[in-house]
């Protein structure tokens, strides 16, 4: 693996030769008292730092350049604190820069790709090329963090970062917007993937997508379809992974009718498209708004009505919330001793009734 340095000074211009316009003043304009002490406080802090660094045995005359620099863009700067907030910035990028490049290299080299560095500033993204017959990654010197990122993503688990085997499905999980062009690709076009035990370990169902082109001519399925139309009984129409609640329907369902699907959602929702011999019966999309055990099965536009609804009853809802915490204010826990007395003094009479001539026939 090669690393080619194309006018990159890696670090040479980590602090630009002149002072940077801040906030739209340039040096000359009346500086205010503010700023006047913000600089000399700055440019104090700075002078103390140096000269402990020097007692320390950490001074040269680079060190020496370096300090002058930055007194003298704090001592023009209209913004003092701004400049050394910016400072703070590039002296953190340029370190994250420096710990980057060793794994940036081990990653090309994992690829059997080319590095080749560049201060270019026409160069926004890293990319890939062919330079000289080979396989390079170029990017900008102070991009190096980027770069490793992409490529390190090259060949991996989306989700583990792993690397993949022959079993990695694409990147279309059961979750994503229904709209979406598609599957994503990384620096080199290829689709990015997933491996299986992540697919498992994220308890989503497979889509179409995932189990592949021959599934998905073999069962007229859209991309997002989660059904599995090979198990017993299976839907002949398409379902998209539902939007729900956390909350289940049995937690707040005093009737107890939702036993009849227990664990079901409170509520969900979910776009259905069936198209079964569609010359003969169309293709209808269809939304299905669960609410516990119930199903309304509506039309994009009905389904467009019933938001509305909900939109408008969550505004009331929220003022019934507000009111009811307002009333609890004067809410308090009864006696246990006088709620079990009274407990006896209901059983006793029930006893008398149950006892009674009258009750027994």
């Amino acid at each position: 693996m090669s690393i080619t340095d194309t006018n990159c000074t890696a670090g040479e211009h980590l602090i630009p030769p002149a002072p940077r316009p801040v906030n739209g003043t340039v040096k000359g304009s009346a500086r205010s008292e503010q700023a006047e002490a913000d600089a000399a406080r700055i440019i104090l802090q700075l002078e103390q730092n140096h000269a402990e660094a020097n007692a320390a045995g950490l001074g040269s005359p680079a060190l020496d350049e370096f300090q002058n620099l930055i007194v003298s863009l704090v001592a023009e700067a209209d913004d003092p604190k701004a400049v050394i907030a910016r400072l703070a910035e590039l002296l953190s990028e340029h370190a994250e820069n420096k710990a980057c490049l060793p794994k940036l290299i081990q990653e090309c080299e994992r690829l059997g790709l080319a590095l080749q560095l560049t201060d270019d500033p026409v160069e926004e993204l890293p990319e890939i090329r062919i330079i000289d017959g080979v396989r390079t990654v170029v990017a900008r010197s102070d991009e190096v963090g980027m770069a490793y990122d992409d490529v390190h993503a090259i060949g991996r688990c989306l989700t583990c970062s792993g690397e993949l085997d022959d079993t990695a499905l694409l990147y279309f999980p059961a979750d994503a917007v229904l709209t979406s062009s598609g599957s994503i690709q990384d620096m080199t076009g290829a689709d990015v993937k997933v491996c299986r035990t992540c697919v498992e370990a994220s308890g989503l169902p497979l889509t179409a997508t995932q189990r592949g082109p021959e599934w998905m001519l073999r069962w007229a399925c859209l991309p997002w379809c989660v059904n599995d139309h090979t198990e017993p009984c299976a839907a002949d129409w398409h379902s998209a992974f539902p939007a729900r609640t956390k909350l289940r329907d049995a937690a707040i369902d005093s009737s107890r009718y939702s036993g009849n699907g227990n664990g079901l959602p409170w509520l969900s929702a979910q776009v259905v498209v069936s198209n079964d011999k569609p010359q003969a019966y169309g293709r209808h999309t269809e939304v299905w708004l669960g609410y516990g055990a119930h199903v309304g099965e509506l039309s994009p536009a009905e389904a467009r009505e019933a938001l509305e609804e909900m939109r408008g009853f969550v505004n009331r809802l929220k003022h019934v919330v507000e009111e009811a915490a307002e009333i609890a204010r004067d809410d308090f826990e009864g006696d246990p001793e006088i709620a079990r007395l009274d407990r006896e003094a209901e059983e006793r009479r029930s006893q008398v009734i149950r006892s009674s001539t009258e009750y027994a026939a």
